[in-house]
């Protein structure tokens, strides 16, 4: 990892800010509706914000090849768009009251709404997608929207098993996170016309920090301050999402004691408090921790041998702040 100055002197918005506003400009465009309570419900889901990690990737991976912002600047933005719609569905799926501090879709404007929303969100991504890049590209999104579903699905079937296993968990976040975090890699370096061992690489750095973002997130619900996180702690485990560091607990000497408050029908906040003190006895955010750091490691590996632009600077700083994140 690099050290915390170079970080701070090398991010992708010194690289790509600009763009990256573009970006924004082109999604508010794509999302305008004539129906008024979708616009008003696309335009709660646009203030909330993101970090745009996705586009971001896609266009930091263009700048190893011909970089034409023309081109990825659209691209960049389906990808948020299918990542947008993405949220909306996981919310209504886990019946998620609030995101990024913000009452979510579902809860603002009702689950037939969200869904609708959703749909939308889904349609003009493939509505760009069918201008701007090539069939094979769409074939790929396709596979990863398909992926993405049948993460989610395994995410909802599982809730609340207790003897989901660690390998059912990495296998499910890859589907759910790291494969849009992978195409977005691959699609702005392949529609860059970088060579494919770069094309791979770039793919591969794009999973594997997709693993490690979505761990890291996991591990936010028992660590994080909801005032930044948006959300309470132990909200993924109280409704039924059991992760990395739970599972870990479950599989502890703890076992027992967390089996027995899991057991109950409803939580006060005393459980969820204890709960989250046995995940840190147990030893399991460290451990989930440990496993963030060794995908993080893998996704560096990946791009060392990449030109040294300031392109890949700004991947390598992505990976050193990811380790801190807080929110």
């Amino acid at each position: 990892m690099k050290s915390q100055s170079k970080r701070l002197t090398v991010s992708y918005v010194d690289i790509i800010g600009d763009e990256l506003k573009r970006v924004d400009e082109h999604i508010k465009a794509t999302l305008l509706s004539k129906q008024k309570v979708l616009e008003a419900a696309l335009r709660e889901l646009l203030e909330a914000g993101g970090k745009r990690l996705r586009p971001a990737l896609v266009l930091l991976s263009g700048k190893f090849g011909k970089y034409d912002d023309k081109k990825l600047i659209p691209l960049a933005a389906a990808v948020e768009i299918l990542h947008m719609a993405t949220l909306v569905h996981d919310d209504i799926i886990d019946d998620s009251k609030i995101r990024r501090g913000r009452p979510t879709v579902q809860s603002r404007w009702g689950k037939d709404i969200a869904v609708f929303t959703g749909d939308f969100l889904f349609a003009k991504t493939f509505l760009l997608l069918a201008h701007s890049t090539t069939f094979e590209n769409m074939r790929g999104l396709s596979k990863v929207v398909k992926a993405i579903c049948e993460g989610e699905i395994a995410q909802y079937q599982s809730r609340y098993d207790k003897y989901v296993t660690v390998k059912q968990y990495l296998k499910r976040i890859g589907r759910k996170t790291a494969l849009l975090f992978a195409l977005s890699c691959y699609v702005g370096a392949h529609e860059s016309e970088c060579p494919s061992k770069v094309v791979r690489c770039l793919r591969e750095f794009g999973f594997n920090f997709g693993m490690a973002f979505q761990i890291t997130d996991d591990l936010l619900d028992f660590t994080g301050d909801p005032a930044k996180t948006g959300k309470p702690v132990g909200s993924d485990f109280v409704q039924g999402v059991y992760t990395l560091p739970l599972i870990y607990a479950i599989n502890s000497s703890y076992r027992d004691e967390v089996i027995k408050i899991l057991d109950k029908e409803s939580y006060v906040p005393e459980d969820v408090e204890r709960v989250i003190e046995l995940v840190h006895a147990s030893g399991g955010i460290e451990y989930s921790r440990n496993m963030a750091r060794s995908y993080l490691k893998r996704a560096s590996t990946f791009i060392d041998g990449l030109a040294p632009i300031p392109a890949k600077a700004a991947l390598e700083n992505l990976l050193d702040g990811l380790t801190e994140r807080s929110y």
